[in-house]
């Protein structure tokens, strides 16, 4: 998903799950946090409204949504479950609409490193908003890995301007 403003920052996922690709909708296995941790950081008003809807908000935000892989070999949803894969071409989507931040919606700097070092662009790696992670299992974990979350959007809002001296 990609807004048709600039790109204020690129999410990346790895592959979706089984019951995201039989919905057709990114992170539609409703045991994901993704959109939930979008609402808490602002960027959507209701992780449970329309799936449209909430595309739409975070194209609002110039908040882009995609996967390090085009394809994958895999039985189930789960990453380790990855037997083969065959990278997107970020370089092409970077070429035409970067620069921009990217922040690895788990943290798959290895994956990143292997198939789009070159790029000249530091990612920044998040906590998994897949519901398979510990970090979702107590309230306190949820509100560090949500924090992390809130800091990095945060951190891509512009920065108000210094006044006319």
């Amino acid at each position: 998903m990609l807004p048709d403003a600039p790109i204020r920052a690129l999410i990346l996922g790895s592959f979706p799950s089984v019951e995201s690709m039989r919905r057709r909708q990114y992170y539609g296995n409703p045991r994901n946090w993704f959109w939930r941790v979008l609402e808490a950081c602002g960027v959507i008003p209701d992780a449970m409204g329309r799936y449209e809807d909430r595309v739409a908000a975070m194209l609002d935000h110039g908040i882009a949504v995609w996967d390090l892989y085009l394809n994958v070999q895999r039985e189930g949803s789960g990453d380790s479950e990855i037997v083969s894969r065959v990278p997107n071409d970020l370089r092409l989507l970077w070429d035409r609409r970067g620069p921009f931040p990217i922040l690895l919606n788990g943290y798959r700097i290895p994956e990143w490193r292997r198939y789009f070092g070159s790029l000249p662009v530091r990612p920044t790696a998040l906590p998994s908003t897949s519901p398979r992670p510990t970090h979702w299992n107590t309230a306190e974990s949820r509100r560090e890995a949500i924090g992390a979350w809130q800091t990095a959007i945060a951190d891509l809002e512009p920065q108000a301007s210094e006044p006319d001296a």
